[in-house]
């Protein structure tokens, strides 16, 4: 099952779709504006709730905790010290992200260590296009909570480097 995305999440209050291949909506992504928590909301194309995902706003790691509308929870935690390659562990379930989280060039690996998914964005787009390749479709659910939560990883990144290099010039 391949599915897309064409935005990231940049504004304050957030809204993503994921699409099948027919650019049909399966998933839409909301975070509410100036929570706490940072709390973001994965839903299926007929409204339900499939996640709820929260940032844990101190931690040494970024942590992000993952509620599925099953009942399973689990957190991302990013690991220190990766020099070639992100590794994120996903606590409470075994699963790992291992690759190259700002390309968005990643692999979703099980608690076997198998591939259930991968991502990669489309390089020539007028818009961002991030895809996700679900290899396993009975883990679809799971899959794209943990890629919105790590979308949210990645954005934080990315303001951090921003404000790190001051304004536009790079000068202080």
């Amino acid at each position: 099952m391949l599915l897309h995305s064409k935005s990231k999440m940049f504004s304050l209050h957030a809204k993503m779709e994921i699409m099948d291949e027919a650019d049909e909506v399966i998933y839409t992504v909301e975070s509410k504006a100036l929570s706490i928590h940072n709390t973001t909301y994965v839903r299926d194309a007929q409204g339900r709730e499939v996640a709820v995902i929260t940032n844990k706003p101190v931690s040494l790691h970024e942590t992000h905790d993952v509620r599925m509308a099953s009942g399973e929870q689990f957190e991302l935690r990013t690991e220190l010290m990766h020099l070639m390659d992100d590794v994120i562990d996903l606590e409470g379930i075994g699963w790992q992200l291992r690759g190259d989280m700002l390309q968005h060039n990643y692999q979703i690996l099980n608690e076997r260590g198998e591939t259930v998914a991968t991502t990669h964005q489309k390089w020539v787009s007028v818009h961002d296009v991030y895809y996700i390749d679900v290899l396993d479709e009975s883990q679809a659910d799971k899959i794209v909570s943990i890629y919105v939560a790590l979308e949210k990883i990645i954005r934080a990144r990315e303001l951090r480097r921003e404000n790190e290099s001051g304004p536009a010039g790079g000068e202080r």
